[in-house]
Protein backbone atom coordinates (compact mmCIF):
# COMPACT_ATOMS: atom_id res chain seq x y z
CA UNK A 1 0.00 0.00 0.00
CA UNK A 2 1.18 3.52 -0.79
CA UNK A 3 2.52 5.13 2.38
CA UNK A 4 2.98 8.70 3.56
CA UNK A 5 6.72 8.33 3.05
CA UNK A 6 6.12 7.26 -0.55
CA UNK A 7 3.96 10.31 -1.22
CA UNK A 8 6.53 12.63 0.34
CA UNK A 9 9.12 11.17 -2.05
CA UNK A 10 6.78 11.67 -5.03
CA UNK A 11 5.99 15.26 -4.04
CA UNK A 12 9.70 16.01 -3.66
CA UNK A 13 10.47 14.86 -7.22
CA UNK A 14 8.61 17.86 -8.75
CA UNK A 15 8.87 16.38 -12.22
CA UNK A 16 6.45 14.21 -14.18
CA UNK A 17 7.45 11.09 -16.09
CA UNK A 18 5.89 8.02 -17.67
CA UNK A 19 5.02 6.60 -14.27
CA UNK A 20 4.12 9.78 -12.39
CA UNK A 21 1.56 12.51 -13.08
CA UNK A 22 0.51 15.49 -10.95
CA UNK A 23 -2.94 17.07 -10.86
CA UNK A 24 -3.92 20.24 -9.06
CA UNK A 25 -7.43 19.16 -8.11
CA UNK A 26 -10.69 17.49 -9.03
CA UNK A 27 -13.91 16.90 -7.12
CA UNK A 28 -14.97 13.39 -8.04
CA UNK A 29 -18.50 14.05 -6.85
CA UNK A 30 -19.23 17.18 -8.90
CA UNK A 31 -16.78 16.98 -11.82
CA UNK A 32 -18.18 16.67 -15.34
CA UNK A 33 -17.81 13.37 -17.15
CA UNK A 34 -15.13 14.80 -19.47
CA UNK A 35 -13.01 15.88 -16.46
CA UNK A 36 -13.22 12.37 -15.04
CA UNK A 37 -12.56 10.98 -18.51
CA UNK A 38 -9.26 12.87 -18.72
CA UNK A 39 -8.17 11.18 -15.50
CA UNK A 40 -9.31 7.78 -16.79
CA UNK A 41 -7.26 8.34 -19.96
CA UNK A 42 -4.13 8.75 -17.81
CA UNK A 43 -5.07 5.65 -15.81
CA UNK A 44 -5.59 3.51 -18.93
CA UNK A 45 -2.26 4.75 -20.32
CA UNK A 46 -0.37 3.99 -17.11
CA UNK A 47 -1.89 0.51 -16.98
CA UNK A 48 -0.26 -0.14 -20.37
CA UNK A 49 3.11 1.29 -19.27
CA UNK A 50 5.82 -0.84 -17.70
CA UNK A 51 5.37 -0.83 -13.88
CA UNK A 52 2.14 1.18 -14.08
CA UNK A 53 2.10 4.56 -12.39
CA UNK A 54 0.76 7.03 -9.84
CA UNK A 55 -1.33 10.17 -10.14
CA UNK A 56 -0.96 12.58 -7.21
CA UNK A 57 -3.62 15.24 -6.60
CA UNK A 58 -2.86 18.46 -4.75
CA UNK A 59 0.11 19.62 -6.84
CA UNK A 60 -0.11 22.97 -8.61
CA UNK A 61 0.09 23.02 -12.40
CA UNK A 62 3.17 24.64 -13.88
CA UNK A 63 5.64 24.66 -10.98
CA UNK A 64 4.57 21.37 -9.29
CA UNK A 65 4.29 23.02 -5.88
CA UNK A 66 2.56 20.83 -3.27
CA UNK A 67 -0.45 23.03 -2.39
CA UNK A 68 -2.92 20.39 -1.24
CA UNK A 69 -6.64 19.87 -1.87
CA UNK A 70 -9.67 21.58 -0.38
CA UNK A 71 -11.60 19.61 2.20
CA UNK A 72 -14.49 19.01 -0.24
CA UNK A 73 -12.19 17.79 -3.04
CA UNK A 74 -10.24 15.62 -0.59
CA UNK A 75 -13.40 13.95 0.75
CA UNK A 76 -14.76 13.35 -2.77
CA UNK A 77 -12.14 10.69 -3.56
CA UNK A 78 -13.98 7.41 -3.13
CA UNK A 79 -12.68 4.05 -4.34
CA UNK A 80 -16.10 2.69 -5.27
CA UNK A 81 -17.22 5.70 -7.28
CA UNK A 82 -13.88 5.85 -9.07
CA UNK A 83 -13.99 2.12 -9.91
CA UNK A 84 -17.56 2.39 -11.22
CA UNK A 85 -16.54 5.16 -13.64
CA UNK A 86 -13.29 3.45 -14.69
CA UNK A 87 -15.12 0.18 -15.39
CA UNK A 88 -17.26 1.92 -18.03
CA UNK A 89 -14.17 2.42 -20.18
CA UNK A 90 -11.63 -0.34 -19.42
CA UNK A 91 -11.46 -3.77 -21.03
CA UNK A 92 -10.49 -5.98 -19.33
CA UNK A 93 -11.55 -4.60 -15.97
CA UNK A 94 -8.82 -3.91 -13.44
CA UNK A 95 -8.52 -2.26 -10.05
CA UNK A 96 -6.59 0.79 -8.83
CA UNK A 97 -5.70 1.91 -5.32
CA UNK A 98 -7.17 5.19 -4.04
CA UNK A 99 -5.19 6.73 -1.16
CA UNK A 100 -5.62 9.93 0.88
CA UNK A 101 -3.00 11.58 3.11
CA UNK A 102 -2.61 14.56 5.44
CA UNK A 103 0.98 15.78 5.00
CA UNK A 104 2.37 18.87 6.76
CA UNK A 105 -1.12 20.32 7.05
CA UNK A 106 -1.99 19.67 3.39
CA UNK A 107 -4.48 17.20 1.95
CA UNK A 108 -3.35 14.94 -0.90
CA UNK A 109 -4.90 12.06 -2.81
CA UNK A 110 -3.27 9.50 -5.08
CA UNK A 111 -4.39 6.91 -7.61
CA UNK A 112 -2.10 3.89 -7.76
CA UNK A 113 -2.26 2.15 -11.15
CA UNK A 114 -0.88 -1.39 -11.65
CA UNK A 115 0.58 -2.53 -14.96
CA UNK A 116 -1.77 -4.87 -16.87
CA UNK A 117 -1.52 -8.44 -15.62
CA UNK A 118 -1.95 -10.46 -18.82
CA UNK A 119 -3.19 -8.40 -21.80
CA UNK A 120 -3.08 -4.63 -22.51
CA UNK A 121 -6.04 -2.52 -21.47
CA UNK A 122 -8.29 -1.18 -24.26
CA UNK A 123 -10.79 1.67 -24.00
CA UNK A 124 -14.22 0.16 -24.61
CA UNK A 125 -16.42 3.26 -24.98
CA UNK A 126 -16.37 6.76 -26.47
CA UNK A 127 -16.52 9.90 -24.34
CA UNK A 128 -16.90 13.43 -25.76
CA UNK A 129 -16.91 16.78 -23.98
CA UNK A 130 -19.62 19.46 -24.16
CA UNK A 131 -18.13 20.76 -27.45
CA UNK A 132 -18.17 17.26 -28.95
CA UNK A 133 -14.39 16.94 -28.75
CA UNK A 134 -13.25 13.41 -28.13
CA UNK A 135 -11.83 12.66 -24.69
CA UNK A 136 -11.79 8.85 -24.93
CA UNK A 137 -12.04 6.74 -28.06
CA UNK A 138 -13.62 3.31 -28.24
CA UNK A 139 -11.06 0.67 -29.28
CA UNK A 140 -8.06 2.89 -28.48
CA UNK A 141 -5.00 1.60 -26.64
CA UNK A 142 -3.40 4.39 -24.60
CA UNK A 143 0.16 4.52 -23.32
CA UNK A 144 2.38 7.02 -21.49
CA UNK A 145 5.19 8.69 -23.44
CA UNK A 146 8.60 10.02 -22.40
CA UNK A 147 7.00 13.50 -22.38
CA UNK A 148 4.70 12.34 -19.55
CA UNK A 149 1.71 12.49 -21.92
CA UNK A 150 -1.08 9.92 -22.33
CA UNK A 151 -1.57 9.12 -26.01
CA UNK A 152 -2.97 6.46 -28.31
CA UNK A 153 -0.30 4.00 -29.42
CA UNK A 154 0.71 5.41 -32.79
CA UNK A 155 4.08 3.90 -33.72
CA UNK A 156 5.17 0.41 -34.61
CA UNK A 157 7.92 0.50 -31.97
CA UNK A 158 5.47 1.41 -29.18
CA UNK A 159 3.06 -1.32 -30.27
CA UNK A 160 5.88 -3.87 -30.46
CA UNK A 161 6.98 -2.94 -26.93
CA UNK A 162 3.44 -3.33 -25.61
CA UNK A 163 2.94 -6.62 -27.43
CA UNK A 164 6.30 -7.97 -26.29
CA UNK A 165 5.51 -7.21 -22.66
CA UNK A 166 2.23 -9.09 -22.99
CA UNK A 167 4.05 -12.03 -24.56
CA UNK A 168 6.66 -11.98 -21.78
CA UNK A 169 3.91 -12.05 -19.13
CA UNK A 170 2.30 -15.04 -20.79
CA UNK A 171 5.72 -16.59 -21.33
CA UNK A 172 6.64 -16.16 -17.67
CA UNK A 173 3.58 -18.17 -16.70
CA UNK A 174 4.60 -20.94 -19.11
CA UNK A 175 8.20 -20.87 -17.89
CA UNK A 176 7.11 -21.37 -14.30
CA UNK A 177 5.14 -24.44 -15.36
CA UNK A 178 8.18 -26.02 -17.04
CA UNK A 179 10.82 -24.55 -14.72
CA UNK A 180 12.43 -27.86 -13.88
CA UNK A 181 12.90 -28.67 -17.55
CA UNK A 182 14.91 -25.53 -18.32
CA UNK A 183 17.14 -25.39 -15.27
CA UNK A 184 20.76 -25.77 -16.26
CA UNK A 185 23.87 -26.32 -14.20
CA UNK A 186 25.51 -22.99 -13.23
CA UNK A 187 29.10 -22.49 -14.37
CA UNK A 188 31.88 -22.34 -11.78
CA UNK A 189 34.02 -19.24 -11.30
CA UNK A 190 37.59 -19.62 -12.57
CA UNK A 191 40.49 -17.63 -11.11
CA UNK A 192 40.96 -15.27 -14.07
CA UNK A 193 37.27 -14.37 -14.11
CA UNK A 194 37.23 -13.95 -10.34
CA UNK A 195 40.11 -11.48 -10.54
CA UNK A 196 38.37 -9.44 -13.27
CA UNK A 197 35.06 -9.37 -11.42
CA UNK A 198 36.66 -8.40 -8.09
CA UNK A 199 38.41 -5.51 -9.86
CA UNK A 200 35.12 -4.28 -11.39
CA UNK A 201 33.30 -4.37 -8.07
CA UNK A 202 36.19 -2.63 -6.28
CA UNK A 203 36.21 0.13 -8.94
CA UNK A 204 32.47 0.60 -8.47
CA UNK A 205 32.95 0.91 -4.71
CA UNK A 206 35.66 3.54 -5.27
CA UNK A 207 33.38 5.51 -7.61
CA UNK A 208 30.51 5.55 -5.11
CA UNK A 209 32.81 6.50 -2.22
CA UNK A 210 34.32 9.34 -4.24
CA UNK A 211 31.03 10.94 -5.27
CA UNK A 212 28.83 10.56 -2.20
CA UNK A 213 29.46 12.53 1.02
CA UNK A 214 31.32 11.28 4.07
CA UNK A 215 28.14 10.71 6.07
CA UNK A 216 27.00 8.16 3.46
CA UNK A 217 29.64 5.79 4.84
CA UNK A 218 28.33 6.04 8.39
CA UNK A 219 24.88 4.51 7.86
CA UNK A 220 23.59 1.06 6.98
CA UNK A 221 23.46 0.09 3.31
CA UNK A 222 21.78 -2.17 0.83
CA UNK A 223 24.44 -3.47 -1.56
CA UNK A 224 23.87 -5.41 -4.78
CA UNK A 225 26.51 -7.21 -6.88
CA UNK A 226 25.52 -9.14 -10.03
CA UNK A 227 27.93 -10.78 -12.47
CA UNK A 228 27.77 -13.25 -15.37
CA UNK A 229 29.69 -16.37 -16.36
CA UNK A 230 31.43 -16.89 -18.63
CA UNK A 231 32.97 -13.48 -17.94
CA UNK A 232 33.27 -11.55 -21.22
CA UNK A 233 34.70 -8.02 -21.00
CA UNK A 234 32.64 -6.79 -23.94
CA UNK A 235 29.49 -8.91 -23.69
CA UNK A 236 27.47 -5.77 -24.47
CA UNK A 237 28.52 -4.21 -27.80
CA UNK A 238 28.91 -0.58 -26.69
CA UNK A 239 28.26 1.88 -23.86
CA UNK A 240 25.09 3.28 -25.43
CA UNK A 241 23.46 -0.15 -25.26
CA UNK A 242 24.04 -0.26 -21.49
CA UNK A 243 22.31 3.07 -20.89
CA UNK A 244 19.37 2.03 -23.05
CA UNK A 245 18.99 -1.30 -21.25
CA UNK A 246 19.17 0.30 -17.80
CA UNK A 247 16.43 2.75 -18.70
CA UNK A 248 14.20 0.12 -20.27
CA UNK A 249 14.62 -2.47 -17.51
CA UNK A 250 14.53 -0.31 -14.36
CA UNK A 251 11.80 -1.09 -11.84
CA UNK A 252 9.32 1.62 -10.81
CA UNK A 253 6.72 -0.32 -8.86
CA UNK A 254 7.02 1.92 -5.79
CA UNK A 255 7.15 5.29 -7.52
CA UNK A 256 10.93 5.66 -7.78
CA UNK A 257 13.41 3.91 -10.04
CA UNK A 258 15.66 0.97 -9.29
CA UNK A 259 18.29 1.67 -10.29
CA UNK A 260 17.80 5.43 -10.08
CA UNK A 261 18.57 7.19 -13.36
CA UNK A 262 19.87 10.65 -12.42
CA UNK A 263 20.64 12.30 -15.77
CA UNK A 264 22.69 15.06 -14.16
CA UNK A 265 25.04 12.58 -12.46
CA UNK A 266 25.00 9.73 -14.98
CA UNK A 267 27.98 9.32 -17.31
CA UNK A 268 29.91 6.81 -19.38
CA UNK A 269 33.32 5.54 -18.31
CA UNK A 270 35.77 3.41 -20.27
CA UNK A 271 33.96 0.10 -19.59
CA UNK A 272 30.37 1.01 -18.79
CA UNK A 273 27.86 3.47 -17.31
CA UNK A 274 28.03 4.99 -13.83
CA UNK A 275 25.63 7.10 -11.79
CA UNK A 276 25.09 8.56 -8.34
CA UNK A 277 22.18 10.50 -6.91
CA UNK A 278 21.07 12.49 -3.89
CA UNK A 279 17.28 12.92 -3.88
CA UNK A 280 15.50 16.07 -2.62
CA UNK A 281 14.68 14.15 0.55
CA UNK A 282 18.36 13.34 1.13
CA UNK A 283 18.43 9.70 0.00
CA UNK A 284 21.76 8.68 -1.58
CA UNK A 285 22.80 5.82 -3.86
CA UNK A 286 25.20 4.99 -6.69
CA UNK A 287 26.10 2.24 -9.15
CA UNK A 288 28.26 1.08 -12.02
CA UNK A 289 27.10 -1.16 -14.90
CA UNK A 290 29.85 -2.79 -16.97
CA UNK A 291 29.95 -4.05 -20.56
CA UNK A 292 30.70 -7.49 -19.09
CA UNK A 293 27.29 -7.48 -17.41
CA UNK A 294 28.65 -6.86 -13.91
CA UNK A 295 26.38 -4.52 -11.95
CA UNK A 296 27.31 -3.08 -8.54
CA UNK A 297 24.95 -0.76 -6.62
CA UNK A 298 24.82 0.68 -3.13
CA UNK A 299 22.13 2.65 -1.31
CA UNK A 300 21.67 3.88 2.23
CA UNK A 301 18.93 2.38 4.39
CA UNK A 302 15.93 4.68 4.45
CA UNK A 303 15.21 3.47 8.02
CA UNK A 304 18.37 5.27 9.21
CA UNK A 305 17.07 8.67 8.12
CA UNK A 306 13.28 8.32 8.39
CA UNK A 307 11.83 11.19 10.46
CA UNK A 308 9.38 8.96 12.35
CA UNK A 309 12.10 6.65 13.75
CA UNK A 310 13.76 7.67 17.01
CA UNK A 311 17.37 8.86 16.79
CA UNK A 312 19.82 6.05 17.51
CA UNK A 313 17.20 3.35 16.99
CA UNK A 314 18.47 0.71 14.56
CA UNK A 315 15.59 -1.05 12.81
CA UNK A 316 14.82 -2.75 9.52
CA UNK A 317 11.32 -3.09 8.04
CA UNK A 318 10.48 -6.76 7.50
CA UNK A 319 8.10 -5.81 4.66
CA UNK A 320 10.78 -3.54 3.22
CA UNK A 321 13.11 -6.55 2.97
CA UNK A 322 10.52 -8.39 0.85
CA UNK A 323 9.92 -5.43 -1.46
CA UNK A 324 13.60 -4.47 -1.87
CA UNK A 325 14.90 -7.97 -2.63
CA UNK A 326 12.01 -8.79 -4.99
CA UNK A 327 12.73 -5.58 -6.93
CA UNK A 328 16.42 -6.50 -7.22
CA UNK A 329 15.58 -9.91 -8.66
CA UNK A 330 12.95 -8.44 -11.00
CA UNK A 331 15.46 -5.92 -12.37
CA UNK A 332 18.04 -8.70 -12.85
CA UNK A 333 15.46 -10.79 -14.70
CA UNK A 334 14.53 -7.95 -17.05
CA UNK A 335 18.13 -6.87 -17.62
CA UNK A 336 19.94 -10.13 -18.22
CA UNK A 337 17.29 -11.91 -20.27
CA UNK A 338 17.76 -9.16 -22.87
CA UNK A 339 21.44 -9.82 -23.63
CA UNK A 340 22.64 -12.96 -21.79
CA UNK A 341 19.83 -15.56 -21.86
CA UNK A 342 22.27 -18.49 -21.96
CA UNK A 343 24.64 -17.30 -19.22
CA UNK A 344 24.99 -18.16 -15.55
CA UNK A 345 24.30 -15.33 -13.13
CA UNK A 346 25.56 -14.79 -9.59
CA UNK A 347 23.54 -12.42 -7.41
CA UNK A 348 24.87 -11.14 -4.09
CA UNK A 349 22.72 -8.94 -1.85
CA UNK A 350 24.26 -7.48 1.29
CA UNK A 351 23.07 -5.45 4.28
CA UNK A 352 25.65 -3.60 6.39
CA UNK A 353 25.58 -2.16 9.92
CA UNK A 354 23.17 -4.87 11.04
CA UNK A 355 24.67 -5.71 14.46
CA UNK A 356 21.93 -5.35 17.11
CA UNK A 357 19.50 -4.00 14.51
CA UNK A 358 15.89 -5.08 15.03
CA UNK A 359 13.58 -6.45 12.33
CA UNK A 360 10.21 -4.77 12.90
CA UNK A 361 6.87 -3.86 11.40
CA UNK A 362 6.65 -0.15 10.60
CA UNK A 363 2.89 -0.08 10.25
CA UNK A 364 2.74 -2.21 7.09
CA UNK A 365 1.74 -5.53 8.68
CA UNK A 366 1.72 -7.42 11.95
CA UNK A 367 4.94 -8.95 13.27
CA UNK A 368 4.55 -10.83 16.54
CA UNK A 369 7.80 -9.47 17.97
CA UNK A 370 11.06 -7.83 17.01
CA UNK A 371 13.90 -10.07 15.81
CA UNK A 372 17.48 -8.92 16.43
CA UNK A 373 20.53 -9.47 14.22
CA UNK A 374 23.76 -10.47 15.98
CA UNK A 375 26.16 -10.10 13.05
CA UNK A 376 27.44 -6.92 11.41
CA UNK A 377 26.85 -7.97 7.80
CA UNK A 378 23.93 -9.94 6.36
CA UNK A 379 24.55 -11.47 2.94
CA UNK A 380 22.67 -13.72 0.53
CA UNK A 381 24.12 -15.35 -2.58
CA UNK A 382 22.28 -16.93 -5.48
CA UNK A 383 23.83 -18.77 -8.44
CA UNK A 384 21.58 -19.94 -11.27
CA UNK A 385 21.16 -19.82 -15.01
CA UNK A 386 19.52 -16.72 -16.45
CA UNK A 387 16.78 -19.03 -17.78
CA UNK A 388 16.05 -20.14 -14.22
CA UNK A 389 16.01 -16.51 -13.04
CA UNK A 390 13.50 -15.61 -15.76
CA UNK A 391 11.30 -18.57 -14.89
CA UNK A 392 11.27 -18.19 -11.12
CA UNK A 393 12.67 -14.84 -9.96
CA UNK A 394 10.01 -14.51 -7.24
CA UNK A 395 10.82 -17.92 -5.75
CA UNK A 396 14.56 -17.16 -5.85
CA UNK A 397 13.89 -13.82 -4.18
CA UNK A 398 11.93 -15.56 -1.42
CA UNK A 399 14.91 -17.82 -0.70
CA UNK A 400 17.12 -14.74 -0.34
CA UNK A 401 14.53 -13.02 1.88
CA UNK A 402 14.29 -16.04 4.18
CA UNK A 403 18.10 -16.04 4.47
CA UNK A 404 17.98 -12.43 5.68
CA UNK A 405 15.25 -13.29 8.18
CA UNK A 406 17.25 -16.25 9.49
CA UNK A 407 20.21 -13.99 10.20
CA UNK A 408 17.81 -11.86 12.23
CA UNK A 409 16.96 -15.07 14.11
CA UNK A 410 13.50 -15.41 12.57
CA UNK A 411 13.64 -19.00 11.36
CA UNK A 412 9.97 -19.82 10.83
CA UNK A 413 8.80 -17.04 8.49
CA UNK A 414 5.80 -18.00 6.38
CA UNK A 415 6.23 -18.43 2.63
CA UNK A 416 2.61 -17.33 2.24
CA UNK A 417 3.38 -13.93 3.78
CA UNK A 418 6.25 -13.46 1.34
CA UNK A 419 4.07 -14.44 -1.62
CA UNK A 420 1.31 -12.10 -0.47
CA UNK A 421 3.63 -9.08 -0.30
CA UNK A 422 5.23 -9.95 -3.64
CA UNK A 423 1.77 -10.04 -5.19
CA UNK A 424 0.96 -6.69 -3.58
CA UNK A 425 4.17 -5.25 -5.04
CA UNK A 426 3.37 -6.52 -8.53
CA UNK A 427 -0.11 -5.00 -8.32
CA UNK A 428 0.96 -1.83 -6.48
CA UNK A 429 -1.13 -2.73 -3.42
CA UNK A 430 1.65 -2.65 -0.82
Amino acid sequence: MLTERDVRELLALRTENKNLDYKQSINWGTAAAEEKGAIVKDVLAMANTQDGGRIVFGVRDGDFEAVGLTEDDFQSFDATRFADFLNRYSDPLFGCGIHKFLIDGGRFAAIEVPEFSEVPIICKADLNDANNRQVLRRGATYIRTERAASEIVSTADAMRDLTNRAIVKRGDQLLRMVERLIKGKPLNLDEDSAREIRAEIAEAEDFIREHLPEEFRNVGHWEVEFYLLPHLRERLPNLASIGTLLEECRVTLRGWYFPHFDREHTSNFNRGVQSYSMSPTGHREGYRAYQSGTFAWKSELWEDSAPDISAGQKVLSFVGVILEITEYFLFAKRYYERFAPDATIHLTIRLTDMLNRMLVSLGEAFLPRGYICRVATVQTETACTVAELVASYEELARKAIRRVYELFNWSDSSDEILKEWQERLANRRF
